[in-house]
């Protein structure tokens, strides 16, 4: 599973989470952003990277930044 994330200010946000929500996807909402994970392999998965992937970073486990939730 890969785990990607929206911000809250995002002008795509309002879309993203509905696209979240009619597809049942596991999701984690937090004050300035909502993180949720994603099989890549599957056709879930494949709309997403090709409606989503310029707005929703993916999260990369690392000890740079938790305290934002970004992770270069």
């Amino acid at each position: 599973m890969l785990q990607y994330y929206i911000l809250t200010l995002s002008p795509r946000a309002r879309e993203v989470f509905a696209w979240i929500h009619d597809n049942s996807i596991t999701c984690e909402v937090h004050l300035n952003r909502t993180r949720f994970w994603l099989d890549p392999d599957t056709k879930l998965y494949t709309e997403f990277a090709i409606r989503f992937a310029d707005s929703c970073p993916r999260v990369l486990e690392s000890p740079d930044d938790y305290g934002l939730g970004h992770y270069p």
